[in-house]
C-alpha cells in the first residue's frame, strides 16, 4: 500500500465522503443512503460509537469498512460480550488494488478486545473468502439454505429472476388478524422482547442478546421490507415469526422466532405455507434449533429443490459458503476463544439466528 493513504477511526467529519464511496454498495439515493448509515452505525444500541474505518487520500475518503455490532450472552450471571461484524467494505474506483481493504480490517483488530471479543463474519463471497483467511478468520459453520421450493420449478425461477422491486403494499400477503395468527408489517418490541426471554432453548450456550432495546433498533433498517407474524393468545403475543421479504415480493426468509411454548413457532409456519404469500420461503441452517429443525421438515424444507433430489444432483450444500470467525486482538491464543467457558470455535455452543447478520 501507498504510503500516500492514512487509515484511521471513523469521525463525524467522514460522513459526506462515506456515504460518495458506499453509493458502489448501497444503489439507493442520497438520502436513504444516509438514513442507512445512521441507523446502522450510528443509533446502533451494541456499541457507544460508530464502529468503521477510513482510508483518507490528500485528506478525502477513499474507502469505509465498516462493523455491525450485536450484544450477546452466554448465560445467567455472565457479562454480555460483543460480536462485530465485519459489513460493507467499499474502496473508490480510483484507489482500488493498494490493499486498503486489508490495511482497513487490520486496524480494526486495535479495537478494545475487553469489550469487543470477536469478529463474525456471516457475508463473506468467493471473492473475499481467501483474504478473510489470510487474516486469521476460521470456519465456524456453513451458509446452507433451507428451503421450501413448493413443487412448480417454474414458480421458483421466478422467484428468483424476477427483478423489479415492488412495495409490500403489492406482495400477496394478507395483513390483518386471521384466527389466532396476526399479519403486520410493525414490530411489537417489548412483546417480542418477552417471549425471547422464554425461548432459550439448549443449555449452555452462546446466544443473541434480544431485549427491548434491541427490537426497537433492529427492524428500522429502512432499506428492508418486514413481515411479522404473532400468535396470539388471546391478545398477547405467545409466539412470533419475522420474516424479509425479497425486492420482488415473490420470496422470504425466516430472520427470527420465538414461542413461551412448544408449538408456537409451528402454527405460524402452517399458517405461511397455507397462505401462499412467497412462491419461495427459506431459512439458514445455521439459525434452526432444536425445536424449529422438525416443523421445517414437516412443511418440505431442504438444501435443494425437488427436482433436483429427484435427479440426484444436490449441490446446495457444496456450494455453502462459511460463517467466518476469530478474536479481535491481532494475535491469538486458543484461550482467546473461550468465552464463559464455552468455546466459540465449536458450533454447537451457539445458537444464531439469521437477524444477526448485517444483510438481514
Amino acid at each position: 500500500m501507498s504510503g500516500d493513504y492514512e487509515i484511521t477511526h471513523y469521525r463525524p467529519e467522514h460522513l459526506p465522503g462515506v456515504l460518495d464511496v458506499v453509493g458502489a454498495l448501497w444503489k439507493f439515493d442520497h438520502a436513504t443512503r444516509e438514513q442507512l448509515f445512521r441507523w446502522k452505525y450510528l443509533e446502533n444500541p451494541s456499541c457507544g460509537h460508530p464502529l468503521g474505518i477510513v482510508a483518507l487520500h490528500g485528506g478525502h475518503v477513499a474507502g469505509f469498512r465498516g462493523y455491525f455490532a450485536n450484544r450477546y450472552h452466554a448465560g445467567p450471571g455472565r457479562p454480555d460480550f460483543v460480536v462485530l461484524h465485519p459489513g460493507d467494505t467499499c474502496v473508490d474506483p480510483a484507489h482500488r488494488n493498494r490493499n486498503l481493504s486489508v490495511a482497513m480490517g487490520n486496524l480494526a483488530k486495535q479495537y478494545d478486545p475487553a469489550r469487543y471479543r470477536l469478529f463474525m463474519n456471516m457475508t463473506s463471497s468467493r471473492n473475499s473468502l481467501p483474504g478473510y483467511l489470510k487474516m486469521g478468520f476460521l470456519p465456524l459453520a456453513s451458509k446452507v439454505v433451507l428451503t421450501r421450493h413448493g413443487a412448480n420449478p417454474i414458480n421458483w425461477l421466478r422467484s428468483r429472476r424476477a427483478q423489479d422491486a415492488r412495495p409490500l403494499a403489492e406482495s400477496r400477503v394478507r395483513f390483518g388478524r386471521s384466527g389466532d395468527i396476526l399479519v403486520t408489517d410493525s414490530p411489537r418490541p417489548a412483546e417480542m422482547a418477552s417471549v425471547a426471554a422464554h425461548y432459550a432453548p439448549g443449555a449452555g450456550a452462546l446466544r443473541l442478546r434480544q431485549d427491548l432495546a434491541f427490537f426497537e433498533w433492529r427492524y428500522g433498517n429502512p432499506v428492508q421490507k418486514y413481515v411479522f407474524y404473532f400468535l396470539m393468545d388471546p391478545e398477547s403475543v405467545c409466539a412470533y415469526v419475522a420474516v424479509n421479504v425479497s425486492p420482488n415480493n415473490l420470496a422470504a426468509e425466516i430472520l427470527d422466532f420465538g414461542e413461551v411454548a412448544d408449538g408456537g413457532v409451528r402454527r405460524i409456519l402452517r399458517h405461511i405455507v397455507r397462505s401462499r404469500a412467497f412462491l419461495r420461503l427459506s431459512v439458514y441452517r445455521y439459525g434452526v434449533d432444536e425445536r424449529l429443525a422438525p416443523a421445517l421438515r414437516e412443511f418440505g424444507f431442504d438444501t435443494d429443490p425437488p427436482w433436483r433430489r429427484v435427479t440426484g444432483r444436490r449441490v446446495g450444500e457444496s456450494r455453502a459458503l462459511p460463517l467466518l470467525i476469530r478474536p479481535i486482538t491481532e494475535s491469538y491464543s486458543d484461550r482467546d476463544f473461550l468465552i464463559g467457558g464455552l468455546d466459540v470455535r465449536r458450533r454447537e455452543n451457539w445458537r444464531l439466528k439469521p437477524i444477526c447478520s448485517d444483510a438481514a
